[in-house]
């Protein structure tokens, strides 16, 4: 049997209607602030040598990139477990025990959130296949394929506690069972949605040198306008996910 696609996505916008402020407040801490202040604040990688491969060009942008890294890089990693910590509270909202109120939600993802920080540098991995280079393109499907099949992993540790980060990867296998090319397409819907979405912003802002920029408004304005779109996607992949894991519950009942 497939999973109801069509349902799962009514399903999400019935849950954003209903709770729009709550998750407006969630994200808003969680992941616009951690990303605004990301992309505000820190100045682009610099860029790798065109039609330069010498050793000296080489060597000169290794120094460039290790100082960039070591200045801006633990900023990048905190902002990005507080957007994973935002998630997981979002998903805990939904799916933990009596749908917690949300200073409950907030205990409880922290409890949880160590497995769920494993468990999503697992489900990210067949992302990094896009990086390989020569052959990233040719892994593309199978790289999406498993990523699919792996989206359900945080909504199994928020809902099936205490479960381990492998058996949550296990579990979300199972369910998705007989469903991978659909939640393939699923996962890249979700996964490049909101990148689409904040592209014309970021690129912007890269055309006008990146942080920090002469001019403070139109960074902040552009910036602005990039983080609520990728709060916006994270929104929507939570409750997607969410969505799609009652989905998957029901279908393997009837199985």
């Amino acid at each position: 049997m497939k999973l109801n696609i069509a349902r799962a996505f009514q399903t999400a916008w019935s849950m954003w209607k209903t709770d729009w402020d709550l998750l407006l407040r969630v994200a808003g801490l969680f992941v616009f602030l951690p990303q605004f202040a990301s992309l505000l604040l820190v100045p682009l990688m610099p860029a790798l040598p065109e039609g330069d491969t010498s050793e000296a060009a080489v060597r000169t942008w290794v120094e460039a990139f290790t100082t960039w890294f070591g200045a801006y890089g633990p900023w990048l990693f905190g902002a990005e477990l507080l957007t994973l910590f935002g998630s997981l509270v979002m998903l805990s909202l939904y799916l933990g025990t009596n749908r917690p109120p949300l200073g409950a939600a907030l205990a409880g993802s922290l409890r949880l959130f160590p497995r769920y920080l494993l468990a999503a540098l697992i489900v990210s991995l067949p992302v990094g296949l896009f990086l390989v280079p020569a052959i990233g393109f040719v892994l593309v499907l199978p790289a999406m394929y498993i990523f699919g099949r792996l989206l359900l992993t945080g909504a199994v540790i928020a809902a099936e506690q205490p479960i381990g980060a492998i058996a949550a990867l296990q579990r979300s296998a199972r369910l998705t069972r007989g469903n991978g090319m659909v939640m393939m397409g699923v996962a890249g819907v979700l996964l490049f949605g909101g990148q689409l979405a904040a592209w014309p912003f970021v690129a912007a802002g890269r055309a006008l040198g990146g942080a920090p920029m002469a001019n403070p408004v139109t960074a902040a304005l552009l910036d602005g306008a990039a983080s609520a779109a990728l709060t916006a996607a994270l929104i929507a992949t939570v409750l997607v996910r969410i969505a799609l894991y009652r989905e998957a519950l029901v279908l393997n009942r009837e199985a």
